[in-house]
């Protein structure tokens, strides 16, 4: 009888939002789903990660282009072959993209700091919408919703162990300049080491 009813509950359970799935098509009229809310607008752009991979690593991105309609609607055509797990609107609202179990194309040709190469194999990649001129403001919203997708990240995956920027990791050195201007020091309080600016190493 415990098990029977025990099953009913996970039937009737299966059948709330919370355990539908999250994904969404595009919309046909967009609208930003607001503070640290979210849609799931699935890539084409994502492949396996490798058999025995420990996801360890944060990769942070700009996006360049100016809002989070147009970067979702890039990371939707797959002619693009680009994508990222997850973008953040300049108001905090975010889009997921890519399974975080998954392998997004994030980071490209890339090194970390301890020399291991192909950076999308291990890492999570973050897009923040700005255009990586250096002047671009990054409204508190945005960061305060990336630093809690990190500390997300990290009980979700326990051997995070560093953040870097897209600059830091991309070959060759210079390929690659974001996120310009970025204010490392409010991402602090999260406890990892960061790398970012230019690797001359």
């Amino acid at each position: 009888m415990v098990f029977a009813s025990l099953a009913a509950a996970l039937a009737v359970a299966q059948q709330m939002p919370y355990y539908q799935d999250p994904r969404e098509p595009f919309p046909e009229v967009w609208k930003d789903p607001g503070y640290n809310r979210f849609h799931w607008i699935q890539s084409p752009n994502w492949g396996t990660r490798p058999v025995g991979t420990v996801v360890d690593t944060v990769v942070v991105h700009a996006t360049v282009i100016p809002t989070l309609e147009r970067t979702t609607a890039a990371f939707c055509r797959e002619a693009s072959q680009v994508s990222a797990h997850f973008t953040i609107g300049r108001d905090g609202s975010f889009i997921q993209h890519v399974d975080t179990f998954a392998r997004a194309w994030h980071a490209g040709v890339s090194k970390d700091p301890q020399g291991r190469t192909n950076v999308n194999d291990f890492s999570i990649g973050i897009e923040l919408v700005n255009l990586n001129d250096g002047k671009d403001p990054w409204p508190d919203a945005q960061v305060n919703v990336l630093k809690n997708i990190i500390g997300g990240l990290k009980r979700r995956f326990p051997h995070i162990k560093q953040i870097l920027s897209h600059e830091y990791i991309a070959v060759p050195a210079g390929r690659k300049s974001d996120p310009a201007n970025f204010p490392w020091e409010k991402l602090k309080d999260l406890g990892l080491p960061m790398y970012y600016g230019q690797n001359k190493g």
